[in-house]
């Protein structure tokens, strides 16, 4: 082929264009919102940055044959507002890629110029704009068309025309005024939508956008109706309701009886702000914590979790990343995968937009990637050798590295969260769920007859015979409440249990500074307290991974949590050995202590009916 004849073919494939438009295209359609809902959000904020206080979402659907069978599908979803409308210049502006009249503005919740074209063609192939300023009859109208583009008919975007709002939206809609929005998808591909059917696109809308714009819906600025017809006829019509992943604004979406009512409370004495000096000025960010009120656990001791509020909260796991009062995410990686605490605390980081490039804010605002990135991050395993925290942050600094800036919020929030769970777990610590009791039959009960026949055998104890009297049983309540941190309900419970059962000892756990992941506490009336220490590492990994509840656990996730309960319990015997290796004047008698260990494990495990 000669050089001219490929010329000639490149030129006609695309007219010698960098990035040909087809390609340009199908990326900015792949440009990662994460689904449907995602992508209603970015109209809403286009909405809210122009001051709309009501904006409706509707969902139209038609009758359509699909492989022989008639279905129900999604022909329209439109958002229209009664914001402060656009002309010409700023529509025209509006649809294009990359432009709008918010680039440098860092007052409001817009500014990246990519929200109303990126949103709209990652979910349909066409796009209509209606806009009026001067009362829906003298809207300005002007579309983006993919068929078009692609084919090489349309290179710029159309010049908005005269042309009024269609009588159809008109009569949908609850309250047009005289200034206003209308934004029309249609020419859909059914593997772009997320949902097929307009009631399950405007649920998952609205629980999205409940906790999106919660702040705005809970202040009264902003309400938002979503709507589903069939020959428009309504299938679906509610208001989005607050839906506070902190579980301190009312009324919101939470279920009975926390609808009216916190679910849960502020964590501390006030919420924390931090100021931050970026680019010659000092800005803050708002570190606001909460965790669940003692409420929230059923008087029948059964699971929290399994309440509808308690799935309600299973759904708004993480720290939740607010910017300009609208969040960005609520970001899991700072949660703990399987455990069951996640859903019971809140943590909200809400910061001004002049700090976009120091948390990280992506350009279709829905993550704030280096503040998420630093939900794993150790400042030692960073550190040169010797260096202290102060003196990291201040390389950190000199090196240009922003991280510097939020590293304190990072800390403060990791070591908050420690404490959080530590309190949520004293909640129900000894809560026997599945209508469970103290008093029944329990490894303490099987644990206790090895321990009477140990001493039947004539390896009896000065505490074999203490009695356990009313006066043993009330020092073990007080122990257990005020060591322990148990509640008075259930310490009393285990020690009836302990006298109805018979029982010789117990396993309990407690917050201790020891190095040791369990003591062994010897308590009046011949009572063995096993004290799992809840601040050692092994009681997380291991015992309370294999202790903890799991009736909503998937497989995958009960494989994983057993697999990794073995590997810490290998890791422990591996101490173990290091112990004994590293401690060489003492090995034979630390040998010693493991072979009598083992016979007297052998005894309590091995010789089973």
């Amino acid at each position: 082929m000669s050089t001219s004849n490929a010329e000639d073919i490149i030129e006609n494939a695309f007219d010698g264009e960098v990035i040909p438009p087809s390609l340009a295209l199908k990326a900015m359609r792949d440009s990662g919102y994460k689904n449907t809902a995602y992508a209603l959000a970015e109209l809403i904020d286009n909405s809210v940055q122009a001051n709309a206080s009501f904006v409706e979402i509707f969902c139209i659907e038609k009758r359509v044959l699909v492989k022989e069978r008639e279905r129900r599908r999604i022909a329209e979803i439109a958002v229209l507002d009664n914001g402060s409308g656009m002309d010409m210049t700023v529509l025209r502006l509006a649809l294009q890629f990359g432009n709008g009249t918010h680039l440098n503005d860092r007052s409001g919740i817009g500014r990246f110029g990519m929200g109303l074209p990126n949103a709209s063609i990652s979910q349909c192939r066409r796009l209509d704009v209606w806009t009026w300023q001067a009362g829906p009859d003298n809207a300005l109208h002007s579309y983006l068309d993919l068929d078009d583009v692609e084919s090489g008919k349309t290179r710029h975007v159309p010049v908005p025309e005269a042309k009024n709002v269609p009588n159809e939206w008109l009569s949908r809609s609850e309250g047009i005024g005289t200034t206003g929005t209308l934004i029309v998808w249609s020419n859909f591909e059914d593997h772009r939508l997320t949902w097929r059917s307009g009631r399950a696109t405007l649920e998952n809308t609205e629980a999205l956008v409940g906790r999106m714009y919660r702040k705005f819906i809970h202040e009264g600025k902003t309400d938002i109706r979503l709507a589903a017809l069939e020959d428009d006829t309504s299938t679906f019509d509610m208001r989005a309701r607050a839906n506070d992943p902190m579980y301190l604004t009312v009324p919101s979406s939470t279920p009975a009886p926390f609808d009216k009512r916190p679910m849960f409370k502020v964590w501390g004495e006030q919420h924390r702000e931090f100021p931050v000096e970026y680019e010659g000025e000092t800005h803050s960010v708002h570190v606001r914590m909460s965790w669940a009120s003692s409420e929230t656990i059923p008087d029948d001791g059964t699971d929290r979790g399994r309440t509808p509020y308690g799935k309600h909260a299973a759904k708004n796991i993480g720290v939740s990343i607010v910017r300009a009062g609208r969040e960005l995410e609520l970001d899991s990686t700072w949660a703990l995968g399987y455990d069951p605490r996640e859903r019971w605390w809140g943590v909200e980081v809400e910061f001004p937009p002049a700090l976009d490039e120091v948390f990280g804010v992506t350009n279709n605002k829905q993550a704030a990637t280096v503040f998420s990135h630093m939900s794993q991050f150790e400042w030692e395993n960073e550190a040169e050798p010797g260096e202290k925290y102060m003196d990291f942050k201040s390389r950190l600094e000199e090196e240009g590295d922003t991280r510097h800036l939020v590293i304190d919020i990072v800390v403060y929030v990791r070591e908050q969260l420690a404490q959080i769970r530590n309190r949520i777990q004293d909640q129900t610590k000894g809560i026997r769920g599945g209508g469970k009791r103290h008093d029944d039959v329990s490894i303490e009960d099987k644990a206790t007859t090895k321990w009477k026949d140990r001493a039947n055998k004539g390896y009896k104890t000065d505490i074999d015979d203490e009695d356990y009297d009313d006066k043993a049983r009330d020092d073990l309540t007080n122990d257990l409440i005020k060591n322990k941190n148990y509640s008075e309900e259930v310490a009393k419970e285990i020690a009836q249990a302990v006298k109805t059962r018979g029982r010789k000892l117990i396993f309990v756990t407690a917050e201790t500074d020891s190095q040791a992941f369990f003591n062994v506490d010897i308590r009046p009336g011949g009572i063995t307290e096993i004290v799992f220490n809840t601040r050692h590492p092994v009681y997380e990994k291991l015992v309370r991974a294999l202790d903890t509840d799991v009736t909503e656990t998937s497989s995958s996730e009960l494989v994983t949590r057993i697999e990794n309960a073995s590997d810490t319990l290998k890791l422990l015997l591996a101490a173990w050995a290091r112990y004994e290796e590293e401690d060489y004047p003492a090995r034979d008698r630390i040998r010693d202590i493991r072979h009598e260990w083992g016979k007297m494990a052998k005894n309590f495990i091995g010789d089973e009916d």
